[in-house]
């Protein structure tokens, strides 16, 4: 059984209340599908934690800000980003070295991982919204998912929205809520959101990840004490209280 984890965002605590629900599941290995770092006021700690678990992970688009600097991200992100990197400068370099190699799209056997598209695999975005179910009956509105199908063969893991669901080969969307928690792939290409174990966008606030047995797909929604990292964030005066704040309400 494979643990999908993906936009962490430097939130020990949700990181370590996944990781002990995914072991009460059986889950054996452990994939990342980016943004481990940024917005979270323990960065350096959730690098670690992945890797005493050798977890298989890719580079989001927080760890390539960290490498290159936040352009294009909104104030919030920036000032993160700026402060995140200071912490895992502070060392002989081998955080930053580790993310540096970070890959940008795993094909495994079984799955593809990236963060943010196929097309794209670190900024693309691809929302429950560019699906077909929400746009005008009867009309594909939908040229960035059809791209993104063209270049996947299997199913394909994907963060960076940090709402769970998927994206069918019909081009719609299938909630968690809709699929009773539980998505059978077939083998066959799909696009899943495992969610944010560390900053829930989808107004729940427990922690979102996904057990993957090689065909289903199970969300899994995890509490944790959201005091405890938003408290750590507010402490931290180069870290915007909104970051914090934001915990509290899932978005």
């Amino acid at each position: 059984m494979i643990a999908i984890f993906s936009d962490i965002h430097g939130n020990r605590a949700a990181l370590e209340a996944c990781l002990a629900d995914a072991d009460a599941h059986g889950a054996d290995s452990t994939w990342c599908l980016g943004d481990v770092v940024g917005y979270g006021a323990r960065p350096r700690d959730c690098v670690e934690l992945l890797r005493e678990r050798a977890a298989l992970t890719i580079r989001g688009n927080h760890e390539q800000a960290v490498l290159d600097g936040p352009f294009g991200f909104n104030p919030l992100a920036a000032a993160a980003i700026v402060w995140t990197r200071r912490q895992l400068q502070q060392d002989d370099g081998e955080i930053m070295g580790w993310i540096a190699a970070l890959p940008e799209r795993i094909d495994r056997a079984e799955a593809t991982l990236v963060h943010g598209s196929p097309a794209h695999p670190i900024e693309e975005y691809l929302f429950p919204e560019d699906a077909l179910d929400f746009g005008p009956s009867g009309r594909d509105y939908s040229p960035k998912l059809l791209r993104s199908f063209r270049l996947i063969d299997r199913p394909c893991f994907v963060g960076h929205t940090h709402v769970p669901g998927v994206i069918r080969q019909d081009l719609t969307w299938t909630s968690p809520a809709d699929c009773a928690e539980r998505f059978d792939t077939a083998g066959e290409s799909c696009i899943v959101n495992a969610g944010s174990v560390g900053q829930p966008r989808d107004g729940d606030v427990r922690a979102s990840y996904a057990l993957f047995d090689g065909r289903v797909v199970t969300f899994r929604r995890v509490p944790y004490d959201v005091n405890v990292s938003a408290r750590e964030i507010f402490a931290v005066p180069e870290l915007p209280d909104p970051l914090g704040q934001r915990l509290y309400e899932g978005w």
